[in-house]
């Protein structure tokens, strides 16, 4: 009884399921729009917690610790996820490995 009782409480949704903060829908205009595009779509297709860190980290600017409080996951757990999502998200994006697409992206002014 005490096994399946434990089995059971693995299996339960609520202690998968993360919420997932919203991604913003921003009115995007500019010459990085197919960019933003094509990042906005490849960020659907993580997985809901590496999303969040994602979005989070990047996005909300939030530290490490924070996200790892925000989230109620641990350090280390925020540190592996950002780690595979940018791994994916590089797969899905070949562009982002360059880093002269990422900076413009971010909004870093373009060398002349």
């Amino acid at each position: 009884m005490l096994v399946n009782e434990s089995i059971s409480r693995w299996r339960r949704p609520s202690r998968r399921e993360v919420p997932v903060p919203e991604v913003y829908d921003a009115v995007v205009s500019g010459p990085d729009v197919d960019q933003q595009l094509v990042l906005r779509q490849a960020l659907g297709r993580l997985a809901p917690r590496q999303r969040a860190v994602i979005v989070l980290r990047y996005f909300d600017d939030l530290t490490e610790a924070q996200t790892a409080e925000a989230l109620g996951i641990g350090l280390g757990t925020v540190k592996s996820q950002a780690r595979d999502a940018l791994s994916r998200l590089r797969s899905l994006v070949p562009d982002l490995a360059d880093p002269s697409l990422s900076e413009r992206a971010a909004g870093a002014p373009t060398p002349p």
